[in-house]
């Protein structure tokens, strides 16, 4: 290793080093690591003693003077794209990288270009998850702090590595079937991850800390009420065809090295592998549903009550208003059949269609108990003389459209709405939508957890007035274990 110090300290020591003690063909040593072509700059950097890390990021048990590294997520497009009955969901992004390196503190930047070999953090994606260059470690760092006029200033030692990352493939959200029963209410969350992992070159937690704590210019820290740069939205829209993005979340963890790391000589009990997580929290747009569906077969169900306002020995008239309202379910239903999916299960869609029809079926059978309860008997006036004895009596008749239409209310509002509609929506929304916690994802991945910093960017219809598709910012704050 070979700290800015070192090659001004190895020149003061030729230089005082007396002729006689000297090799008279003797090379003389470097001044500066870049005039020495076996500088090992593929070494990690080791920042100074005097650059202590805050207490809150002290989290490795084998503290080894790391290098903090910083990354903001830069989100440019984002869509859902169905194609052959499949929803893929694709990103275009950017992961932007920075650190500091001591030993380029005044590289001349206008007669030599950035070591090829510069140290830079190792990086494997999750599966389908492109990195690039990066991934394949042949993106080469740029000194970081110059614009035009400034290009050729010698270096201050900060570094910048930004590469772009998508989905190659995509990423199918429609393989998840279970979240599809709560359609038209359903989400989902694609958990992304990036593990600082080099088989040639192991480096732990110990040696390098992730952080999303890259300050923020002054400007901007009062423009997005930020102090931190954790997400930076460019451009990106809310809704893509179906679906509208909820937010997106980042945090930095670690997970247990693989076996065959363990027997590194570098290797520590605790050592742990430094992780970056990246959350899409994706939810369908539902007002079309809702607006054109759910809500035309409630107001069936509760234009049903208006039955209740024919008198009860009208039955005929009481029956025909249920057939209409009925045949209307289905004329509501063949307005939405073309954008529901086909699947092998009941969906809060079906569900609600079937509440509804379980709401006529109820008041269309009281209409006829209520019928039966007050027609005088059959022959009454052989009986009898007594013509009032062969009324129809409206007292018992009412009494049994109360005791009815007290229990299809329930129904309507317990049952249909409360708990097929409201609660189930909100069960899959927690349980494995969009605002599930990231420990309940079903990948090996998931099983690796946040250690310090985990952060939830909502972007619901307050952000979009407030920051449109443009934001530099950071989240809030969640709780490891509920992130």
């Amino acid at each position: 290793r070979f700290p800015v110090g070192r090659a001004l300290r190895a020149a003061t020591r030729v230089v005082a080093m007396s002729a006689s003690d000297a090799p008279a063909d003797a090379a003389p040593a470097p001044l500066f690591p870049w005039d020495d072509p076996d500088f090992p700059w593929d070494e990690r950097p080791f920042p100074p003693p005097d650059r202590p890390l805050p207490p809150s990021m002290r989290i490795s048990k084998n503290e080894n003077n790391p290098v903090v590294v910083e990354i903001v997520l830069q989100l440019k497009k984002w869509e859902v794209v169905a194609s052959d009955g499949k929803e893929t969901f694709r990103i275009t992004a950017n992961i932007e990288m920075y650190w500091t390196d001591d030993r380029v503190v005044g590289f001349p930047t206008f007669t030599k270009a950035v070591p090829q070999n510069l140290w830079r953090p190792r990086l494997n994606g999750c599966s389908g998850f492109d990195l690039g260059a990066a991934e394949a470690y042949e993106l080469v760092p740029r000194f970081y702090g110059y614009d035009t006029s400034q290009e050729h200033r010698p270096a201050d030692g900060r570094i910048a590595m930004i590469f772009p990352v998508s989905l190659k493939d995509g990423f199918d959200i429609s393989a998840d079937m279970e979240r599809f029963r709560s359609f038209p209410f359903d989400s989902t969350r694609v958990d992304l991850s990036i593990v600082v992992f080099g088989a040639k070159r192991p480096e732990f937690d110990k040696d390098i800390r992730l952080s999303l704590r890259r300050p923020n210019l002054k400007s901007i820290v009062d423009k997005y009420e930020s102090a931190y740069q954790h997400i930076d939205v460019d451009g990106a829209a809310q809704n893509s065809n179906d679906y509208e993005l909820a937010g997106v979340s980042v945090a930095v963890g670690g997970h247990d090295p693989p076996s065959r790391f363990t027997n590194d000589l570098r290797f520590k009990e605790g050592d742990q592998m430094p992780d970056y997580f990246i959350s899409f929290h994706i939810k369908r747009s539902s007002t079309f549903y809702v607006h054109n569906g759910i809500q035309p077969m409630y107001t069936i169900a509760f234009f049903g009550f208006v039955g209740y306002a024919v008198e009860p020995s009208d039955l005929a008239n009481r029956v025909a208003l249920c057939a209409v309202l009925f045949l209307s379910i289905y004329a509501v239903q063949w307005t939405t059949v073309g954008h529901i999916p086909r699947l092998p299960f009941k969906t809060v869609m079906d569900y609600v269609s079937e509440s509804v029809s379980s709401v006529l079926m109820l008041i269309l059978v009281g209409d006829c108990v209520a019928y039966h309860v007050a027609r005088p008997k059959r022959g009454c006036l052989k009986d009898t003389l007594d013509e009032l004895q062969c009324q129809f009596d409206d007292a018992s008749a009412d009494g049994v459209d109360l005791i009815c239409g007290v229990i299809v209310l329930l129904y309507v509002l317990g049952y249909a709405v409360g708990y097929r509609t409201l609660f189930a929506a909100y069960r899959a929304t927690k349980s494995n939508g969009h605002q599930r916690p990231w420990g309940s994802g079903s990948y090996l991945r998931n099983t690796w957890r946040p250690s310090t910093e985990a952060y939830h960017l909502k972007m619901d219809a307050e952000y979009c007035r407030r920051w449109g598709k443009k934001f530099l910012g950071q989240g809030v704050k969640v709780e490891r274990e509920k992130w």
